[in-house]
This record gives structure tokens, sequence and C-alpha cells, in this order.
């Protein structure tokens, strides 16, 4: 039996653009979702992530429910066989006993034209002998499927006898069948969709995501800013003796490292420098403030030492007020002010805090290292 060398490739089924569209939307989707979680756990939404993370738990059940209707409303595929011959073989890794095998076949059917297919199967280490170029086997296949060949490796006695029997011709290379829903661009757009869709939840939530303290406009005298997280608002007033300039936060002066945050955003503004600094729970206050190197700005009085904000000990001041509670029989809920300010006009820096509740109020006072100099009394 001899079958001549034919040409022409086959035609074989690509996706429909339902498929594509629905591949596209699918992987927006997902991208938007995944993004959603990300963007809501950096902004602390729980709202966002939430939604986020239940939209992608909706998608993942959709997809398998789909998938498991469409399985069954597909009917089996009608296995073919036909004869084919090995035109190449190339052993591609493997350390058990099956070993990948890429071939290079001729596919012979009885009812088309004789094709080429490229495919890797597992052949036991024993057996790659029985699989030489030129020899001819026996092909199992799918109807609608051609590139989805399988060496039968223990045929019937019938189609045993016919590969034996058999000679062939190599189909031409521009023959070569591959499965038309594993091309490159199906996958590229279902990535660019899924890019995209993330990119829109980032595109929406970015005002929240990129503002910070350090631009060119953030924290100017009377513009919002944001230090580590916290909403800053910096504000300024100015009189004929003096000037003040206040900044408020979102999140308590208590929190680790907020004080140090929010000076940082006065210092944008350009105050680093005052005669009289007073700290509440979400609140600074600079009196008499300048930018340390205009005189006309660093006081109300030409010889009053003015303070420098970015020296004083913060990281010190929550445990300050926490002494000061603590001594004096203060609970939590009560009220607290840090004063901050030189004893007399050539006296040390002294830092005052004073602690409030509705049985009295007490007070501690610390030098410019935050050391503890005056124990709080018990409230009146």
């Amino acid at each position: 039996m001899t079958i001549t060398e034919t040409s022409g490739p086959i035609e074989s089924r690509r996706a429909g653009p339902a498929a594509l569209l629905g591949s596209v939307l699918t992987g927006g989707a997902i991208g938007a979702a995944v993004a959603s979680v990300v963007v809501g756990i950096i902004l602390g939404k729980a709202t966002l992530w939430g939604a986020g993370a239940g939209f992608f738990v909706l998608l993942v059940l959709v997809s398998a429910v789909s998938g498991r209707r469409e399985r069954a409303r597909t009917p089996r595929a009608e296995k073919r066989r036909a004869l084919a011959m090995i035109e190449s073989r190339r052993a591609t890794s493997g350390e058990l006993a099956d070993v990948p095998i890429s071939f290079v076949l001729t596919v012979a059917p009885e009812d088309r034209a004789a094709y080429r297919v490229a495919f890797s199967q597992a052949i036991n280490l024993v057996d790659i002998a029985d699989y030489p170029p030129r020899r001819v086997v026996v092909v199992e296949y799918p109807a609608h499927e051609p590139w989805d060949v399988t060496i039968v490796t223990r045929p019937d006695q019938e189609w045993a006898r016919r590969a034996a029997e058999a000679s062939m011709d190599s189909a031409p290379e521009s023959t070569l069948v591959k499965n038309p829903n594993r091309e490159g661009t199906h996958c590229l757009l279902s990535l660019l969709a899924l890019l995209l869709g993330a990119a829109v939840i980032v595109l929406l939530f970015r005002a929240e995501l990129f503002r910070d303290g350090d631009g060119d406009g953030g924290n100017r005298t009377g513009d919002g800013g944001r230090a580590g997280g916290a909403e800053v608002s910096v504000s300024a007033s100015a009189s004929v003796s003096s000037r003040t300039t206040s900044a408020r936060t979102s999140e308590s002066m208590l929190a680790d490292g907020q004080m140090r945050r929010t000076v940082e955003a006065l210092a944008t503004a350009g105050v680093t420098t005052a005669v009289e600094f007073r700290i509440e729970e979400h609140s600074m206050w600079a009196n008499g403030t300048g930018d340390g190197g205009d005189s006309g700005d660093s006081g109300t009085d030409a010889g009053e030492p003015s303070i420098e904000l970015r020296s004083l000990p913060y990281e010190r001041l929550p445990a300050l007020v926490r002494e000061a509670r603590t001594t004096s029989g203060i609970g939590d809920d009560g009220s607290w002010r840090i004063d901050i300010g030189h004893d007399a006009k050539t006296g040390p820096l002294v830092i005052r805090v004073t602690v409030t509740d509705p049985r009295g109020s007490a007070t501690l006072r610390a030098d410019a290292q935050g050391r503890v100099t005056e124990r709080a009394a018990a409230p009146r």
C-alpha cells in the first residue's frame, strides 16, 4: 500500500469571535478584581478589597459552572484512526521510565489529504527503539481536531497489518497543522485585557495612591497634604506682632511616628522654627514661626530665642503623655496637651505635658532631650 504525497494544508476550526470576546472580557474582569483587592488593602478600604475578592470568587464560580455546562452540551468527539509516518523524533527530557518524545508525523487519513503534525507523547524508555524515523505507525485523533494526534502503541491486528504493509511519502511542510486556539494573539489579547482592567482601578484611585507631602504642590501654606498615610492640613495666620502656623492631621499625634511626619509637613510649608510650640491630639501650633534664616520671622521679639522644630525628641513625647497619665491617675479618655518653649527668655527649653479629665488635671515637665525633671501631681 503506497500513499503518495499530497499538497494543501488541512482546514481547522478556529475559536469564534464570541469565544475570543468572552476571553477578553474575562481577563479584564479578573484584572479589575485583583487590582481592587490590592488597592483596597493599600488604602485600608475594606469595602473595596472585599468587593474585589467577592467579585473574583464569583468569576471563578461562573467560569466553573459554564465550563461544566459546555462540556455537558458538547458531544464526545468521534475518534478516528489513520496511518502515519514518523518524520522525526526527539527526546525532550525525563528521568522516569516514560520519556516525553517530540514527534513530527505525516498523517494520511482516508477521507482527507495527508498533512503534517507536531506533538509530544510519553513513550516507555525500552520502546523508543520501536519508533525510528520513516516507520509507519497507527495514530488516533478526534474527527474535528486533526492536530490532537496520539500514537496507538498497541493497535489491533488489522491496523497492525496495514501499518506493516504500507509505504508512505512525506507531506509538504506547508501542510503542518496546529491548534488554532493556542495562537499567541489570543493569549496576548487576554493578557492585555487583564492589565487594562487593573489599570482602570488604579487610575480611579490614583489621587489617593500617589498623593504625598513631597511634591511641589503638596503641603504649601493653606494646602492639604499627606504625611505617612494620614491627612495633614497646614494653615497660617499673621498679625502685626506675630505669625502662627498650624497643622491638623486625621490620625492621633500619639500614633507611632505621626508627630515627626507632621513636623516634616510644616517644614515643607516653610516652617522650621517657632517661639512657642503646642501639640494636641490632632493638631500642632507654632507661634512666632520662621524659616530659620530670616530674623524678621524668627519670633515676636528680636531677643526671644526660637525653637528648632526638627530637633525636638518627638519619639519620646508619646511616652511622656502616657507617664503623665499613669503617674497622675488620669485615664486615657481624658485630653492632653504638650507645650514647648524656653523657660524665660534665656532659660533652657522646657517640655510641659498637661493631662486632663473630668476629675482634674496634672502636669509633667521634661528637658530638651525628653528626660523627666518634674513628676505630674495628682489631680485635684
